[in-house]
């Protein structure tokens, strides 16, 4: 199953980052973890992204901490699941790959035309699977527009609400962190 590998993978990258920095604070070496941190997250600067072009597919795997991870890795099994029985595991690959591919795009280009984030740019990187996870719950979305999922207090809605809900809560979350960082 192509979407409890992807979750596997983020779980197991979390926890190694999560053991590793444990270590790395035990021996009061914690700067050596930001910086192979920042080695694996995507840099909005294009000058640092030539320089670590791998980060276009590492920073998709990395989380900022527990509920993160636990948020993107629950939205990807519930929705993922569903996409990936309709179209199976290489479309379900292809979609988390290829939406967190152009969500980096996305963010690069936004920090890098718009002026309010001219300051920024050199000290913003990007991590987590959301763009990924997004790129699953919109695709599902329009594969099934109509299908019902029944919500606990909501009773059924259509998948086409509630990933119109995922892309605007998202694009606020995504603005309010932004405009915390200025």
């Amino acid at each position: 199953n192509a979407i409890i590998k992807i979750i596997l993978i983020n779980i197991v990258v979390y926890l190694a980052f999560a053991l590793i920095g444990l270590v790395l604070f035990l021996f009061n070496l914690n700067n050596w973890q930001t910086s192979a941190l920042k080695l694996l997250m995507l840099p909005a600067s294009v000058t640092n992204f030539v320089m670590q072009p791998w980060s276009l597919v590492t920073y998709m795997f990395l989380h900022e901490g527990f509920f993160h991870l636990l948020f993107n890795m629950l939205w990807l099994y519930w929705l993922g699941n569903l996409f990936q029985q309709y179209l199976g595991n290489s479309k379900s690959y292809q979609a988390y790959i290829l939406g967190g591919f152009f969500g980096g795009i996305i963010y690069m280009l936004s920090f890098n035309l718009f002026p309010a984030f001219s300051n920024q740019v050199q000290f913003s990187y990007a991590l987590g699977a959301s763009a990924g996870v997004l790129s699953i719950v919109i695709a599902t979305a329009t594969l099934l527009p109509n299908y019902q999922v029944y919500l606990l207090i909501l009773g059924p809605v259509k998948l086409k609400y509630i990933a119109l809900v995922s892309v605007l809560l998202d694009l606020l979350r995504s603005i309010s962190i932004i405009v915390a960082q200025l």
